[in-house]
């Protein structure tokens, strides 16, 4: 019951948020969004089908209007897709690749389970990493501090290396931690 509920609460919200005329700040979302999509896995043929990229941008977009505090953010596209693969998978023949298989020939209904599960579960995911996503990144900027910490308690060598050569914990681990 809960599952179904959640599915349609899903659907709903996108009835009412992303079938509307936007405004000026959802469409700089929309832009950012229709940019990201497309360049999400090139080279794994199911993230480049229209219905599969039409899927992520609803997904993201009922994201990013339901928390204003980070909007969407690029790199989000990315936490969906591990979601999406588990549930399609549940629809598709054992011996079948993912990579290639074919959305289209899915009936609609299961597509708008994958959809809307994936959804769910990306809102649970980043509900935890939020911080990450906000202006100036500030979970991300603690888990730099707490990485430093680290490396200078359990490698006092190698952080005084790093500290001699002037070298930001920032510079290389910002993309590790995002």
């Amino acid at each position: 019951d809960v599952l179904e509920r959640k599915r349609q609460d899903y659907w709903t919200l996108v009835e009412k948020y992303y079938y509307t005329e936007h405004d000026e700040v959802n469409r700089d979302i929309q832009h950012q969004i229709n940019i990201d999509v497309p360049r999400m896995n090139p080279s794994i043929a199911l993230f480049q089908q229209a219905t599969v990229q039409l899927m992520f941008e609803r997904i993201l977009f009922i994201w990013s209007i339901r928390h204003p505090a980070s909007g969407y953010v690029q790199g989000i596209n990315d936490l969906v897709t591990p979601f999406f693969v588990v549930f399609l998978q549940e629809f598709i023949s054992v011996n079948k690749p993912f990579e290639t298989f074919i959305v289209d020939t899915l009936p609609e209904e299961q597509k708008k389970i994958i959809e809307a599960d994936s959804f769910w579960c990306l809102s649970k995911f980043l509900d935890g990493i939020q911080d990450n996503y906000v202006f100036a990144q500030i979970g991300i900027q603690k888990k730099v501090l707490q990485l430093e910490e680290l490396i200078k308690r359990v490698d006092e060598c190698l952080h005084k290396h790093l500290k001699q050569h002037n070298v930001s914990y920032l510079q290389f681990s910002f993309r590790w931690l995002n």
